[in-house]
């Protein structure tokens, strides 16, 4: 199984991600933003125009590790974002190893609550205090969620 964790902006993923997959056995956490920061030469901040090989190959290149994991029979929490439209990395290695892909967003705010593929996460990653107890809610919810089969993307 493999696990897309997809933070907004001050959804508090950096604090949700670890717990998750501290709750899974074996597991393996991986941030999509260490493989994009392992370019030492040519590196291209993500966000401008001319940063879209870059991006495409840093996300492949976290598929591939994150589906090795699973072939070896880790439960994998990616955190990282990734568009909707981008998830064919994911997919592609999904289908060739045939591990399950599990594709969460979790949404910033105080909306609480969950919807089909979405776990909603208060506060901001801290080490203590309500934001760490709205990412462990938040992680209880998303593994909830795993366990109902919520997050369960198809090929």
């Amino acid at each position: 199984m493999v696990v897309l964790s997809d933070p907004a902006a001050g959804a508090g993923s950096g604090a949700v991600a670890p717990l998750v997959a501290d709750a899974l056995f074996p597991s393996v956490h991986l941030r999509a933003e260490d493989f994009r920061r392992a370019v030492r030469q040519g590196y291209v901040a993500p966000d401008r125009p001319e940063a879209r090989r870059q991006n495409v190959t840093a996300l492949a290149a976290t598929a591939q590790a994150a589906f090795a994991f699973a072939s070896g029979g880790y439960q994998v929490v990616v955190e990282g974002s990734v568009a909707p439209t981008a998830l064919d990395a994911f997919r592609r290695e999904s289908r060739a190893t045939g591990a399950a892909l599990h594709y969460v967003v979790l949404n910033g705010g105080t909306t609480g609550g969950t919807a089909a593929g979405t776990a909603a996460a208060d506060g901001a990653a801290q080490a203590d205090g309500p934001a760490a107890d709205a990412a462990e809610a938040t992680a209880d919810t998303v593994l909830a969620g795993l366990r109902r089969g919520a997050y369960l993307l198809g090929w």
